[in-house]
């Protein structure tokens, strides 16, 4: 049988093949980026930036997405052709580098299709003080997604912490001052929120189980509201220990 030359495949086909190549990881690209100006131009092409994986690029070489990093200008070709995890992913280091209020631009377009994102952009509504418009989308989240009062919301925090943290995020009580959480007639501010020391035990029979976070730069709070459980960023350098038998 003759060899396949890949050199004379069709243009759609070749870029099928180098979209499935890059959803399963960018690492898989860089040969046929060094192939020469065709596979250079089929890896830019947008339908595969969309769907690269970029995933171990954020996981395993963080550093190098960042401003000046060495995968940072791919990074922001798949940011712009829609990757919907780059998007989570800049919109998380941008609320660090710049503010959340340029997280909640970058994050828009996933939402409210994109669990983490709409979360973020809930949970970073609740940092700027926009109580009703965090209501609105913990309720999209809630629609779309999982309800508040469900396992699946722990895990989500838990990523969320775990993303921020590295990217560096500093010690420092950023937004203290204009934390404000909804109190509306669907989602009730914790009577728990204000005025302590930020370590909160709770027990109750309809919580089932332990969970402890340990917070680097005063931003992950966890909250617990009868049988909510929203983990929330807040900015706030303090250490919150949650056991739930």
């Amino acid at each position: 049988m003759a060899s396949l030359n890949i050199s004379n495949l069709p243009e759609e086909i070749l870029c099928k093949i180098i979209e499935m190549v890059g959803a399963d990881s960018f690492y898989y690209l860089g040969g046929i980026l060094r192939a020469g100006r065709r596979g250079y131009a089929l890896v830019h092409e947008p339908s595969v930036l969309r769907k690269c994986n970029v995933q171990p690029m954020v996981t395993f070489a963080t550093c190098q997405i960042c401003t000046g990093g060495q995968f940072r200008e791919f990074f922001i070709k798949c940011v712009t052709a829609g990757n919907t995890n780059a998007i989570y992913y800049e919109g998380l280091y941008a609320a660090l580098m710049v503010g959340p209020e340029k997280c909640i631009r970058i994050l828009q377009p996933n939402v409210p299709n994109h669990d983490l994102s709409t979360l973020a952009v809930g949970i970073f509504n609740v940092c700027i003080g926009n109580d009703k418009e965090a209501s609105k989308l913990f309720q999209q989240f809630a629609a779309n997604h999982y309800d508040l009062r469900s396992d699946a919301i722990v895990g989500l925090g838990a990523d969320l912490e775990w993303r921020l943290i590295s990217f560096g995020a500093p010690y420092m009580n950023r937004y203290g001052a204009s934390f404000k959480f909804p109190d509306d007639e669907v989602i009730k501010s914790p009577s728990c929120l204000y005025g302590h020391d930020y370590t909160v035990d709770f027990e109750g029979s309809y919580l089932k189980y332990s969970y402890t976070l340990s917070i680097r730069q005063c931003y992950m709070f966890s909250l617990v509201y009868l049988k909510y459980f929203v983990n929330v960023i807040c900015f706030l350098s303090y250490t919150v220990s949650i056991r739930i038998p």
